[in-house]
């Protein structure tokens, strides 16, 4: 065991944890400015032990804490033909679930996920720049009227087939919305494929949750950094933000429905992600 790595994060804890008695029992001598900078002197102490452990934050963090309103979420469906004219125009046919036109095809899987493909396109004759795929990507979206205040760019990977794949991501009230996304295929000048998750419907409720602070947010990142084998040290988190996470598994996968949870999410240099469920309980 690294009892110099232990002792360092157990000393954090400890003065994490004081700070946090400190505020509960002199939280009415302790408001306003006096508060902001304990919450602030709180912060720096994590910031330093994440870099004494490799861990480099190369964004800006605030150190005030938050609350997110609860909302409900519906996925778009599909039941209607209106997305499929915008990507197919009003020429198409229906066979065997497919929407076919002279020049591309779209399949709805599962209820929720929308796949638009070009036929026949000319994979592996064509080298795309990644920085063109993601103007071209774009303006595909704001031609077929899929763009919007709530569409906000993601990444951008090259292919082996020499396409590059442009993704996006909700956002709401400056908030990311998981699991919903518009990932576009690129090759040379033109979009070859889409696939589209969306929610469609977002209900704000009457209730709220406080969320997690982001010096305890981060204090457990170094936890699940550690649990992450594909993670390098030395890492550097690109973004931290703050979001909505509607989580699913084997039995809620076709759900169509729900009320997420907050999530704080990172973002590594090396473009890995990491989730870290907020709610104060």
């Amino acid at each position: 065991m690294d009892w110099g790595r232990t002792k360092t994060i157990l000393i954090i804890a400890l003065i994490m944890t004081n700070s946090i008695l400190a505020f509960i029992l002199y939280g009415d001598l302790t408001t306003g400015n006096d508060a902001t900078r304990v919450a602030q002197h709180q912060l720096s102490d994590v910031i330093t032990l994440l870099e004494s452990e490799g861990i480099f934050i190369d964004t800006e963090v605030s150190a005030k804490k938050q609350m997110l309103e609860d909302i409900r979420l519906t996925y778009q469906s599909y039941e209607d033909d209106s997305i499929i004219r915008l990507l197919l125009g009003d020429t198409f046919s229906l066979i065997d679930g497919v929407y076919l036109s002279k020049e591309a095809e779209v399949r709805i899987l599962g209820k929720q996920e929308l796949v638009y493909k070009k036929i026949n396109p000319l994979l592996g004759s064509v080298e795309t720049d990644p920085d063109a795929a993601r103007a071209v990507a774009a303006a595909f979206l704001e031609d077929v009227g899929l763009n919007s205040t709530s569409v906000a760019y993601w990444s951008t990977k090259a292919e082996g087939d020499g396409s590059v794949l442009v993704s996006f991501r909700q956002v709401e009230n400056g908030h990311f919305v998981e699991n919903a996304y518009m990932d576009v295929r690129v090759l040379g000048g033109e979009t070859i494929e889409m696939r589209r998750k969306w929610f469609g419907s977002l209900k704000f409720l009457d209730s709220g949750k406080l969320v997690e602070s982001p010096a305890n947010a981060l204090f457990r990142l170094l936890r699940e950094i550690d649990s992450r084998e594909e993670i390098e040290r030395p890492v550097r988190i690109e973004s931290m933000d703050l979001g909505y996470r509607l989580v699913s598994n084997i039995l809620t996968i076709n759900f169509q429905e729900g009320e997420p949870s907050p999530y704080w999410r990172f973002r590594t240099g090396g473009g890995e992600v990491i989730y870290i469920e907020a709610q104060v309980d």
